[in-house]
């Protein structure tokens, strides 16, 4: 595993926008050990992972499903040139500057004809979709023969998640409130979070093969501390091999 230098990490989004040092200091002292191993692991999932996924196709076409205000793809060392991003919200689009291609529409209808990608990448965004089985049917339509999928998203079994599943954008912001847990970058939709088993089925079915599922996370950095204290208990019990589901994030690898 490469090891990610505090220079290097990328923030989960969802995560405050601080620096490590930032970071660090927010958190209790006797849990900050731990929380470097875990900013460690952060950062090679959320980068590093992603990175080396895409090797080999800088000169493919790409597609970045639910590219957002910016994308992944477009840090690295060897850039791809030809990325494709697609997202519902047009105002997102108009603020991602770190592609030249990008077009309006939702994934359950993707607007290209059959094998068309070498390769599609979905950051956060799978959690907020209403027909998963859909979705990933229009990834293997537009995938060319041998094309790979990555789909970076959030688990349902963490206890800070899966409340999501049932709260509305204005129950949860006023939970938030009220509790005066402050919390930036967040998308504002419901969340309808996927399982690692969920995952399995609706890409099997679809088609896809060699399906590989990841677990990692690391807490985000909510006030009060009281509750980030709670989560790096819950994410110090996830990491034994008997409560691994409680990670809040997954990651599937898949070809077509």
């Amino acid at each position: 595993m490469s090891v990610i230098t505090p220079e290097k990490q990328e923030l989960p989004k969802g995560a405050f926008r601080m620096t490590y040092e930032q970071q660090l200091a927010a958190v209790p002292k006797v849990f900050r050990a731990y929380w470097k191993k875990l900013a460690e692991k952060n950062g090679y999932y959320n980068k590093t992972f992603i990175l080396e996924w895409a090797d080999g196709l800088e000169d493919a076409l790409v597609l970045d499903a639910g590219c957002g205000q910016d994308s992944t793809l477009s840090r690295r060392g060897k850039p791809l040139r030809r990325i494709v991003g697609l997202d519902p919200l047009r105002e997102d689009m108009q603020v991602n500057r770190t592609l030249r291609h990008k077009t309006q529409g939702v994934l359950e209808e993707l607007p290209f004809a059959d094998e068309t990608f070498a390769a599609i990448h979905c950051d956060s965004v799978f959690e907020h979709i209403t027909d998963p089985a859909r979705v990933v049917g229009q990834f293997y339509r537009v995938l060319k023969p041998g094309g790979r999928v990555l789909i970076n998203t959030n688990s349902v079994f963490n206890p800070f998640m899966y409340p999501n599943k049932f709260l509305s954008v204005r129950q949860r912001e006023w939970i938030k409130k009220k509790m005066r847990m402050a919390s930036e970058g967040t998308y504002p939709a419901p969340y309808r979070i996927n399982t690692r088993r969920r995952l399995v089925r609706y890409l099997s079915k679809a088609g896809f093969r060699d399906v590989r599922i990841y677990r990692w996370g690391v807490p985000n950095l909510y006030r009060p501390r009281w509750f980030l204290v709670l989560q790096l208990l819950m994410e110090l019990l996830a990491e034994t091999p008997l409560f691994c589901g409680l990670k809040h994030r997954l990651m599937a690898t898949c070809r077509k």
